[in-house]
């Protein structure tokens, strides 16, 4: 996931009900001194959106998972997630979550995987409790396995695995269960064991596996889906930009979570504050607009970039069908927001859920 540096890393999702949209689900991720890099920063807040989850595994056909170069034997009663690039089992609360950042991103990571106190530090400030770092053998090279817990806002406390592989792309999978299915840790090895990575799918493929539709209008330009759920876009040259010197446009949808239409306006507020550098944004106007073919809700407004910038932003929610709910924001500098905005209503009109 090349990407600017950016809020980009503060969208997501989670099993637990929390939302990496805002500090509604697992608060806001911040690396301090952990020296990884700006890919490392990168790749390490996708791991916010790592809470979710898997029921016992029991070895079957392996199977490639959409949108995604992984391949692996489901546990029976999974089946493909239709908001993330993952597994699913409803029935138990379980899932797996397939995040793919840069090649880069994985001796970075490994840094972190490889080490339990770094681990222990860093994963602490994502309210995830790490227990445990261990190597398993996966397609026969051994790869850092790392097993914790952390505790959903209901006060459910979920295991939690996670794994970093290498292929054409940096992958972390994601397993996470709630500690009453007591799901047996050699089930979990045995179903990460049989992961195998191939070919990195098209953007195509990535734009084709997202549940929700889109269409880019330029200046835009699509970077780079993000777990399956999200979808990153710039204007610019930079598919890494940790200075924010390019204009950013980031969306990202929500399968789950306690929200229904009608609550777009304390959501959206909510989220926007939760939002990695806007968290003492100023907003200028709020209103109802159409959008995703909901009843949506518009923030616009103002924040200083730590790079010393004045920016604008624009924050597009709708709550969807089955309490499903996107988000589109942008940032970009003050000066450039006004030739942005057509493309900007071009690109959030395009957008549509797609169904379940």
């Amino acid at each position: 996931m090349t990407h600017p540096r950016s809020g980009a890393s503060r969208f997501g999702s989670s099993g637990s009900g929390k939302s990496r949209l805002g500090k509604s689900r697992l608060g806001k991720s911040r690396l301090g001194k952990s020296r990884l890099g700006k890919s490392g920063v990168v790749a390490f807040a996708c791991i916010a959106w790592l809470a979710l989850a898997l029921a016992p595994a029991v070895a079957q056909e392996r199977k490639p998972i959409p949108g995604t170069s992984v391949s692996l034997a489901a546990p029976k009663g999974f089946e493909p997630a239709t908001g993330f690039s993952g597994l699913v089992n409803k029935a138990n609360q379980a899932s797996v979550l397939i995040v793919e950042l840069p090649p880069e991103a994985h001796a970075q990571l490994s840094t972190l995987f490889g080490n339990a106190d770094v681990a222990k530090a860093n994963f602490a400030r994502q309210n995830i409790t790490i227990k445990s770092v261990e190597q398993i053998a996966v397609g026969g090279d051994k790869v850092p396995l790392l097993t914790g817990s952390q505790i959903a806002p209901t006060g459910d406390t979920f295991d939690k695995w996670i794994v970093l592989l290498k292929g054409e792309k940096t992958v972390m999978l994601t397993v996470q269960a709630p500690q009453k299915a007591k799901l047996a840790p050699a089930q979990i090895k045995a179903m990460i064991a049989s992961v195998s990575l191939g070919k990195e799918p098209s953007l195509d493929e990535k734009l084709a596996a997202l549940p929700f539709a889109i269409k880019a209008t330029a200046p835009f330009r699509v970077i780079d889906s993000i777990g399956g759920s999200g979808l990153l876009m710039t204007v610019g040259d930079k598919n890494t930009d940790p200075s924010g010197t390019q204009p950013l446009l980031v969306v990202a949808y929500q399968p789950t979570g306690p929200v229904k239409p009608g609550q777009e306006d304390a959501l959206s507020e909510s989220l926007l504050k939760g939002t990695h550098n806007l968290e003492n944004a100023t907003v200028a106007e709020r209103k109802r607009v159409p959008f995703a073919g909901q009843d949506g809700m518009l923030l616009t407004g103002s924040f200083k970039h730590p790079n010393g910038s004045n920016k604008s932003f624009a924050q597009y929610l709708a709550i969807g069908p089955d309490s499903r709910f996107v988000r589109l924001i942008v940032m970009a500098d003050e000066s450039e927001m006004p030739q942005l905005q057509p493309a900007i209503d071009q690109t959030a009109a395009s957008i549509s859920f797609k169904d379940k």
